[in-house]
């Protein structure tokens, strides 16, 4: 269920009292790399703050895991893909803009990379991919 109340029950069996959801939307994760971000740059996050983030959740309580949704990167924001490397993605992805690489776009795929890898491994029982981030897509 994807619900930011946080209510105990809603991953419980309908028998137990519960709304009887599988699986809740771990809703901290995309909004702890957005906070990342926007607030610090990558070589000063903290690896512990991160795995905390991504394991902090009820005992027995599945959850499905993911970076991003649209409501972050479409409605008044910015994709990740975006945040790590702005608009030299629309130069320094192009061997015919520029024959160089861009340290920028290498710095921010990797970086990318990293966070869904994160996200995969600690992040849940499940992921959840948004449209267009497989490839750090600009815009939809």
């Amino acid at each position: 269920g994807e619900d930011v109340s946080g209510m105990p029950t809603l991953c419980r069996p309908v028998e137990d009292g519960g709304f009887g959801f599988d699986y809740r939307l771990a809703m901290a994760i995309p909004d702890m790399w957005i906070t990342l971000l926007k607030e610090s740059t990558d070589s000063a996050w903290g690896m512990g703050h991160i795995v905390h983030i991504l394991t902090n959740r009820r005992y027995k309580e599945k959850v499905i895991g993911y970076c991003e949704s649209h409501d972050q990167a479409i409605v008044g924001d910015k994709t990740l893909a975006f945040w790590l490397m702005d608009t030299e993605m629309y130069t320094g992805m192009s061997i015919v803009h520029s024959p160089q690489h861009s340290l920028c776009v290498d710095r921010g795929l990797a970086l990318h990379k990293m966070m869904r890898l994160l996200v995969l491994a600690l992040g849940g029982e499940g992921y959840l991919n948004f449209m267009g981030n497989e490839f750090g897509h600009p815009e939809w």
